[in-house]
């Protein structure tokens, strides 16, 4: 199998799902360059799946911290171009969550050659200035470093507004698609409806509806959807999910880009507001369908 990223990746390999069947474990690797504003490094882990090597590497990006499994066979400044996975963490989580509930689907990531990359975005920021230009930056730093020419976004929960945002805003280039596990993407719609715990959206733009109403993904219109790919998933109504409710959220979005997207799809599980544990090797398929 073509080991250059997701965009070699044949649809019927997809289908098999045969990833991490590339024979045994590459050698341990000398050193990598350390990248700038780097912070921590674990080096030579194997991911669980594919057993093969990356360097899981935390940096501070313009400060806003960031955290990466890279690959091993992926050189920095090469001329051949890379893939990366962007995964926006959950409310009260941050780029660690790479280390956490994302560590598994990163290291599938890196099963497919591969970067995995999450940034804290200030924290439960939603989308504003501090958010938005953490990601700007990001997008920035990791360009300057390899030649990523795919991009897929993968956000959960909250997490799903950065996420909306930042395809529907274009904030990086080279978008392929996003994929989406319970996420918010009405703003506004979390601030009238979490009235117990209305400070998860106000404190971030100071409770200021104005602010709320000017970074909210919902208030794009459908025509910078255009030609997107799309797939959220989302508990079906028989198991509620009661924190980020379908209607409102994924299933809105959906509504409103299906005649201009290149692709939507919608698939429901039962878990409510959980996330189900096919969603990770479905976020590889999906996003190797998207690749060809």
């Amino acid at each position: 199998m073509d080991r250059r990223g997701f965009l070699t990746l044949s649809t019927a390999g997809a289908a098999t799902l045969g990833f991490g069947a590339f024979g045994a474990p590459a050698a341990f690797a000398a050193t990598a360059p350390k990248l700038p504003g780097e912070v921590s490094r674990l080096s030579n882990v194997l991911t669980q799946k594919g057993r093969n090597l990356y360097d899981n590497v935390e940096v501070d990006i313009g400060g806003d911290r960031a955290r990466l499994f890279i690959p091993q066979s992926i050189s920095m400044k090469s001329a051949a171009s890379v893939g990366a996975v962007w995964f926006y963490h959950a409310a009260s989580s941050s780029h660690n969550a790479l280390n956490g509930g994302f560590k598994y689907p990163g290291e599938l990531v890196v099963d497919q050659n591969t970067i995995a990359i999450c940034i804290n975005a200030g924290g439960t920021q939603y989308t504003n200035s501090i958010a938005t230009t953490a990601q700007k930056n990001a997008w920035t730093y990791l360009n300057s470093l390899y030649t990523v020419r795919r991009n897929f976004l993968r956000a959960t929960s909250f997490g799903g507004s950065l996420g909306c945002y930042t395809y529907g805003k274009k904030l990086i280039p080279y978008i392929r698609g996003l994929y989406m596990v319970n996420g918010l993407y009405d703003n506004e719609w979390l601030y009238a409806y979490d009235t117990k715990n209305q400070a998860r959206v106000g404190d971030a733009y100071g409770n200021d509806l104005t602010l709320i109403k000017g970074t909210n993904p919902a208030r794009i219109s459908a025509t910078p959807w255009t030609n997107s790919r799309v797939k959220v998933l989302v508990s079906d109504s028989a198991h509620p999910d009661d924190v980020v409710v379908p209607s409102k959220n994924g299933l809105a979005l959906i509504a409103k880009i299906a005649s201009v997207a290149a692709d939507t799809q919608v698939m429901y599980h039962t878990l409510g507001h959980e996330t189900p544990g096919f969603a990770h090797t479905d976020m590889i398929k999906t996003f190797s369908q998207w690749s060809v």
